[in-house]
């Protein structure tokens, strides 16, 4: 099967390439060229039509957009922008999907709801309190429209990098490792799943041929004080150095919802992939670390995880 991954460089599209390259012919896409060893690379801006004409070249049979602006404050103050990345190109993709029949898994966000409640479900009244949310709700709308087949995946993650830059799992990992305390607010809930298990859901989704929208996250809620401490717990670390904070206190651009839990009862009971909670999520994220997964991912030498 052939697969095209826009956003191919990031957190999830790098992730998903890796892991479905290990049987399936995989075209890894980004604005700036993936280097992967084990797919085959492209030059794509998503935000340009005759870059997405890739689509109608290559004809794959699955098409994931990992592509987004998801810093919450910059998207609020660069609107036009997060607009023309979150909501409309992910329109053009999904036209130039329709048109060649190619089964279409559009990334969306738990930031669509207002997090006055947590634990959402598909059918929950949507109501975003900031540009981000509005955008990917945007984008949610044009893809309906649109039609042809498609998923709109709502989620939360975490995993390894491929970019030099940590998420933010890793970063609470390098700090602890360090020796170094860290702050983690306890006022803001999600249900972080861990991306290779997000990943294993996806492909079950084209292989089920699921239509509409979908919530794909962790089995379980979780503060960012109480995930910084399963990970002191998983990884052997010092919990002590992880500090109660509250967002608050942060002069943050744009609002956060302070619940944004998803409620995954649907797709527990439409598929077979189990979903992790907190802890078994962490458990397999450090298996990816001792196995060859980790360096196969950053494709380089590094230090911080030795």
């Amino acid at each position: 099967m052939k697969i095209l991954i826009l956003g191919a460089r990031g957190l999830l599209g790098s992730n998903l390439s890796l892991l479905y390259s290990k049987n399936h012919d995989v075209l890894a896409a980004g604005k700036n060229k993936p280097n992967f060893t084990f797919t085959k690379n492209y030059v794509v801006d998503i935000s340009k039509e005759e870059d997405l004409e890739i689509i109608e070249r290559e004809k794959p049979d699955f098409v994931i957009n990992c592509v987004a602006l998801t810093n919450v404050d910059f998207c609020e103050e660069n609107f036009e922008l997060s607009r023309e990345i979150n909501a409309l190109a992910a329109e053009k993709i999904a036209k130039a999907c329709k048109k060649e029949n190619s089964y279409f898994v559009h990334i969306s966000t738990d930031a669509v709801f207002d997090g006055n409640k947590g634990n959402y479900k598909e059918t929950d009244s949507v109501n975003p309190i900031n540009v981000y949310g509005e955008t990917k709700l945007e984008a949610e709308k044009l893809i309906e429209t649109v039609g042809g087949r498609y998923s709109i995946v709502r989620t939360n993650i975490y995993g390894w990098n491929h970019l030099e830059k940590f998420s933010l799992a890793e970063w609470m990992l390098n700090k602890l490792r360090k020796m170094e305390k860290i702050h983690a607010f306890s006022d803001i809930h999600s249900s972080p799943i861990n991306v290779i298990n997000l990943g294993r859901a996806i492909m079950e989704l084209f292989e089920k041929k699921y239509q509409g929208v979908i919530h794909i996250s962790g089995a379980e809620t979780s503060s960012k004080f109480n995930f910084a401490k399963k990970i002191a717990k998983i990884f052997n670390l010092n919990d002590k150095l992880i500090i109660e904070s509250s967002s608050d206190t942060m002069n943050f651009k744009a609002k956060r919802g302070k619940n944004l839990g998803l409620n995954v009862d649907f797709a527990k009971n439409l598929l077979e992939t189990k979903l992790f909670g907190i802890e078994e999520g962490l458990k397999e994220l450090k298996e990816e670390e001792e196995s060859d997964f980790l360096k196969k991912l950053k494709n380089r030498r590094f230090k911080n995880y030795q």
